[in-house]
Parts: structure tokens; sequence; C-alpha cells
């Protein structure tokens, strides 16, 4: 992020600190790589499998959760006639297996995180490559991420034009 913010102040200023008649030669574009991404057909593709699949573990983890609450009914309900002993080590597992419970959750969350990551990382490369495309035929000297621009005008705007190109392509 820091590289990016360097980046854009760097080129802001060797724009600025050019002459007048080679600024305006100078073309400039920007992109939103994560509308890009979310917008491709690849992504939504990626975006409607990440929520089944996060559908799947919801619905197992609920299920455990479900049952596990339905164990601690009975026993809150056979407390009064267990003994001691029994009674400790019962709460002694329903805490490990709360324990297990929240680990799980915990892992699933980062299992999505981690496959949302790849599949985001995965476009993003051929995101670069048709930006760098699209680079080199309409003769840019920067394309800057959206995210490192506070303002641009509507027409520095390539958002639209890669995801088209990129769909085209196949995504390839």
């Amino acid at each position: 992020m820091r590289a990016t913010h360097w980046g854009v102040v760097g080129a802001l200023t060797l724009a600025l600190a050019l002459p007048a008649q080679a600024a305006e030669k100078l073309r400039i574009g920007v992109v939103n790589l994560q509308r890009a991404v979310e917008e491709s057909q690849e992504g939504k593709a990626a975006e409607k499998e990440l929520e089944g699949l996060k559908k799947k573990l919801e619905d197992t983890l609920n299920r455990k959760l479900k049952d596990f609450y339905e164990r601690e009914k009975k026993l809150r309900e056979a407390w009064q006639v267990l003994k001691e002993g029994e009674r400790s080590k019962r709460a002694q597992a329903s805490q490990q297996e709360m324990e297990q419970l929240q680990k799980e959750y915990a892992e699933a969350e980062r299992e999505l995180m981690q496959r949302k990551t790849a599949v985001m990382m995965k476009i993003s490369r051929k995101l670069n490559t048709v930006i760098e495309g699209v680079a080199k035929r309409d003769s840019y000297d920067y394309i800057f991420a959206n995210a490192a621009v506070l303002w641009a005008p509507r027409h520095v705007d390539l958002t639209n034009e890669v995801i088209r190109l990129y769909n085209n392509a196949g995504g390839k």
C-alpha cells in the first residue's frame, strides 16, 4: 500500500514537473480493481461458488451446534439426579465440545477467507495482463489502482473497458 502511495505521489510530481506541452500528452488512467474482480464473469462465478461453500459450512456447523444445545438441555434436566463425579465429568466434556465447535467456526471462517483471497489474487493477476494490454494499445503512460487515487475525472476510469476485455478473453 505504501509503495503504491509513493508511486502515485512520484507520478503526480513528475507530471507537474513536466513542461506544459509534455504534460498535455501524458495519458493517465485508473482502474477499480476490486470492482473489476467482483464484476468480471469469473469473479461472479467464484463469488457464487464461495457462497455455496459458506452455506454448506454454516449448515454443518449450525447442525452441530443445535445437537450440542439439545445435549446441554438434556444434561440440565438430568443434573439433579447425577452424582457429583458424573456432573463434573459431563460439564468438562461439554466445555471441551463447545471449545471444539468454536475452533471449527474459526477454521471455517479462515478457510473461506483464504479461498476468497486466492480467487481474488488469481483474477487480479489476469486483470493485470489485460490492464497492461490496454496501456500498450492506447499508449497510457500510467494506469493507477483506483484505491490510490482520491479523485479522477470519469473519462480516465478504465474499469468498464478492463472488465469487458477480461470477459471477452474468457478470463485468460
